[in-house]
């Protein structure tokens, strides 16, 4: 993914409400756990999810991010 579309992904959680940063995260946990061969879509799903991890952690609620990854990641293999 290129950095100028991580940057707009990045602005759109930021406009989220909790609630529906909380349903994105779960969507892009579940994403980055399928298995996939090694693709760029797979790389950028990581990505995608490694920025609800840290909008999650910057509006202080990891709960959200750590619930996502406890119910969903589990499923997503």
């Amino acid at each position: 993914m290129e950095g100028d579309a991580l940057a707009t992904f990045r602005g759109y959680l930021e406009s989220l409400p909790d609630d529906l940063l909380e349903s994105v995260t779960e969507d892009y946990v579940w994403l980055a756990g399928l298995v996939f061969q090694e693709s760029p879509r797979h790389t950028d799903f990581h990505r995608r999810r490694e920025c609800c991890r840290a909008e999650c952690a910057r509006r202080g609620v990891p709960q959200l991010y750590e619930l996502a990854e406890n119910t969903v990641a589990p499923r997503a293999a």
